[in-house]
C-alpha cells in the first residue's frame, strides 16, 4: 500500500512540474520577443548588406552593358547580357527588400557602393570582372546563410532534443517555429541555386572564348549572346 502510495506521489509530482514547464513555454511564446516571425536584428542588418551588394552588381552590369552597347564598341550581345544581369541583380535586391517587410522588418538607408570601373578593353576582361563579381556576391550570401543558422537563431533543421521540446507546445508555436526557419529556405530557393547556374554560365563563356582567336571568338561570341537574348 505504501508502495503503491509513493509511486503515486511520484507521479503527481511528475504531473506538476511537467505543468509548470508547458505554462512556462507558453509564455515564453506569448513575449513578442520570442515570436519566430520576426527575424532577429541581425538577420535584417545582414540581409540589409546583401540588398547594398546586389544594387552594387547591378551598377557594374549596368555599366558594362552601357560600354559594349556604345557604337564604339559595338558588341550588342555582350550588351544586352549584362542588361539582363543588371537587371536580375536589381529583381534580387527587390527580393530580399519584399522578404523583410513580410517578417516584418524595416529597411535602413541604402549604403551602395558605386562602381569603380566603366570601361573595359575585351569581352574576356568584363567577362572575368563578372565572375569575380558573382562569386564575391555568391560568398556574401553563403555568409548570410551561416548568419540564419548559427547567429540568428533560425535554425534550419531541428533535432531530437528540439523536437521532444517543441512536441510540448501548441500547434500555433509549431507554426512559429517551421516560420524561424524561412530565412535559410527563402536564401537556398531564390539565390543560392541561381548563384551557381549563373558562375557556371560566366565560367562557360570564358572557356568558349579563351579557346578561340581573340577577335574572330569575341565576335562569334557576341553573336550567340545577341541571338540567345532574341
Amino acid at each position: 500500500m505504501a508502495a503503491m502510495m509513493g509511486k503515486a506521489l511520484v507521479l503527481l509530482v511528475l504531473t506538476f512540474f511537467s505543468t509548470i514547464e508547458t505554462v512556462r513555454h507558453d509564455n515564453d511564446m506569448k513575449d513578442s520577443s520570442m515570436d519566430r516571425c520576426i527575424l532577429d536584428n541581425k538577420c535584417i542588418s545582414g540581409l540589409q548588406l546583401q540588398i547594398n551588394e546586389e544594387m552594387h552588381a547591378s551598377l557594374v552590369y549596368m555599366h558594362m552593358a552601357s560600354h559594349f552597347g556604345s557604337n564604339a564598341v559595338g558588341r550588342k550581345g555582350f550588351s544586352k547580357f549584362f542588361k539582363h544581369s543588371s537587371d536580375e541583380e536589381r529583381e534580387h535586391a527587390q527580393k530580399l527588400i519584399d522578404y523583410i517587410n513580410k517578417r516584418s522588418g524595416w529597411m535602413a538607408a541604402f549604403d551602395i557602393k558605386m562602381p569603380g570601373k566603366t570601361s573595359w578593353k575585351n569581352g574576356m576582361e568584363a567577362l572575368q570582372d563578372a565572375l569575380n563579381l558573382e562569386n564575391h556576391v555568391n560568398n556574401k550570401l553563403h555568409h548570410l546563410h551561416q548568419m540564419a543558422d548559427k547567429i540568428c537563431a533560425d535554425p534550419h533543421v531541428v533535432d531530437k532534443c528540439q523536437f521532444h521540446q517543441l512536441r510540448r507546445f501548441s500547434r500555433a508555436s509549431w507554426r512559429n517555429t517551421r516560420l524561424a526557419r524561412k530565412l535559410m529556405n527563402f536564401l537556398e530557393g531564390e539565390f543560392l541555386t541561381e548563384q551557381v547556374e549563373s558562375i557556371n554560365e560566366i565560367n562557360t563563356f570564358i572557356s568558349q572564348l579563351g579557346a578561340m582567336n581573340d577577335g574572330m571568338g569575341e565576335y562569334l561570341l557576341d553573336r550567340e549572346l545577341l541571338e540567345k537574348s532574341n
